[in-house]
């Protein structure tokens, strides 16, 4: 009795690798050879295994996916990332509450793909990271969700603002009360720039707080605890900038110009 699809797909990383490789467009030899930097007889029988479970075919120079391998392949794609983006660091994903992420994002949470976990130093809690701070002032546009006080992210969106970059800030209530007390000169700066939007979000339930900028996708989830412990992710691909946009628009709609 030959294998199962899902002995097929799931019991071999390599064939797993492949079909997502293929997922991109049909590739020659010499192509999946550079793409994986191992020699062709290491590809020979999960290829072959592939194309007798029918997800992969061969016509003429080059090895693509089948119709049904296709659409294997799309589904196994995000399943594939939100493994590999929890197996990097389970234990902090582990304490994280990811109830405030809306399900159609969670599902390709995956897309965040690489990143790093930032710590403060435990002399210097809210000082944020240089490589943080460093792309953030390089950036020509800046979109953010503001649920946790940070008070020194109000002179930095104001500077960033003076610079003439686009920047756009959704505040929860609580942080909006914080800003008008202890930074309420920045905040009035923000107010007037004509390059700066400020949002009032008031939804009782707390979203993270995340920054999209040009290169830098950074967001402080809450622990399952409700608490913040001052240990936010930075991803810098082109697909963390997709996802966490999403997210910052979709609290954006429930937030009311300010």
């Amino acid at each position: 009795m030959g294998s199962s699809l899902t002995e097929t797909i799931w019991f071999s990383e390599k064939r797993r690798k492949i079909l997502l490789l293929l997922l991109d467009g049909p590739k020659k030899p010499e192509e999946m050879k550079k793409a994986f930097g191992v020699a062709w007889r290491s590809l020979i029988l999960p290829l072959k295994e592939l194309k007798e479970a029918e997800l992969v075919c061969n016509p003429g120079e080059t090895y693509e996916l089948s119709y049904i391998g296709k659409l294997i392949a799309e589904t196994v794609k995000p399943i594939n990332s939100i493994l590999k983006l929890f197996e990097k660091d389970i234990d902090y994903w582990a304490k994280r509450d990811l109830d405030v992420i809306p399900n159609y994002l969670l599902d390709r949470i995956g897309e965040i793909e690489d990143y790093i976990i930032a710590e403060p130093d435990l002399n210097d809690m809210f000082e944020p990271p240089e490589q943080f701070t460093e792309r953030l002032l390089h950036s020509k546009y800046v979109h953010s969700v503001f649920s946790i006080y940070h008070p020194l992210y109000p002179p930095l969106y104001s500077e960033l603002s003076e610079k003439g970059a686009e920047v756009s800030i959704i505040l929860t209530q609580s942080v909006m009360q914080r800003m008008l007390e202890d930074k309420h000169e920045e905040l009035d700066k923000m107010k007037v720039s004509k390059n700066t939007k400020l949002f009032l979000y008031e939804e009782d339930l707390c979203p993270p707080s995340i920054v999209i900028a040009d290169n830098l996708f950074s967001a402080s989830f809450f622990n399952i605890s409700g608490i913040y412990d001052h240990r936010d992710i930075m991803a810098f691909s082109q697909s963390s900038l997709k996802w966490g946009e999403e997210m910052y628009e979709h609290y954006k709609k429930m937030a009311t110009e300010i």
